[in-house]
């Protein structure tokens, strides 16, 4: 069904129908979560609207903005976000983007609601939470079973219940600095970080700030680093198809080589290998995946 803007339920108001944003490339229903793969060929923008349900958008390539209230945030290659029903917002698709969206039914809202509190959970999930989490929703939608339906509640329940829990962690059981700064980290991959400027952002000394990040994480500062960036080149070599050299520059890498050398040291194998592996449930080493987290 090759319709315009997301193809959602039925409750679909016309004029929601109306004045497409990109284009479908593939809508699936996997029980009752609708999966809608889209591309943006051109700039596609919408002024203020609303859906009535909640939905999550998993941004495969490219990036786009978006506007809640007088908040707003650009999510790049690898985002994903959680949009409240019926939250007044605009988007700004940048040319070249795609994004897989994620319908969640009124049923599976509540029962988030109730259980994990899905307001907590608004706006862009963590790096590290969101690879695996947008890896696994993938391959649902790539090939959905019996089991499917099922798998992506799970899921979802799974992916929010962290979310809150990295939320009020991160507010209240370390210094507040140190949230903010992992906040900083998973938003600012493409930016060629220093020791000096991330003390500057926080407004302590380089010495504290490493030596606070170890005894609360158990490791560098550096250590942290270099494994998000290589969760997040595994992901966009696995939900999109960006070149390595995009990858390498996406994931904060100096350049492919760099990219190359350092994921093959965490997974054995080179980043081409591991896109012709992407249909497969695991990456490339579980060991050292499990040293990721």
């Amino acid at each position: 069904m090759k319709c315009g803007h997301i193809c959602y339920p039925a409750a679909v108001k016309g004029s929601e129908r109306s004045d497409p944003l990109g284009r479908v490339l593939d809508r699936k229903k996997i029980g009752s979560f609708v999966f809608v793969h889209h591309d943006y060929p051109e700039l596609a923008e919408r002024a203020s609207h609303s859906h009535p349900w909640l939905h999550l958008t998993i941004v495969q390539q490219g990036y786009y903005r978006r506007k809640l209230g007088r908040r707003s945030a650009n999510y790049k290659a690898g985002s994903l976000t959680f949009l409240q029903t019926n939250e007044s917002h605009t988007d700004s698709y940048a040319p070249g983007s795609k994004c897989l969206h994620v319908v969640i039914p009124s049923e599976v809202e509540q029962r988030l609601t109730c259980e994990c509190g899905t307001q907590g959970a608004a706006g862009e999930i963590p790096s590290s939470l969101g690879v695996r989490s947008s890896i696994a929703l993938q391959r649902e939608f790539r090939c959905p079973d019996s089991d499917s339906p099922l798998i992506v509640e799970a899921l979802l329940f799974d992916l929010v219940s962290r979310h809150v829990n990295v939320i009020r962690d991160r507010s209240s059981a370390r210094p507040r600095w140190l949230g903010l700064l992992l906040d900083y980290l998973d938003n600012t991959f493409q930016q060629e970080w220093s020791l000096q400027k991330m003390a500057a952002e926080m407004g302590i000394h380089p010495v504290y700030l490493c030596r606070t990040f170890s005894e609360h994480f158990d490791t560098t500062l550096g250590e942290y680093i270099r494994k998000q960036r290589v969760l997040r080149a595994w992901q966009l070599l696995t939900i999109g198809d960006g070149t390595l050299a995009e990858i390498a520059s996406e994931s904060g890498f100096a350049d492919q080589s760099h990219f190359t050398r350092v994921f093959k040291k965490h997974f054995g194998i080179t980043p081409g290998e591991s896109r012709r592996q992407s249909s497969a449930d695991s990456p490339p080493n579980k060991k050292d995946l499990r040293k990721l987290k």
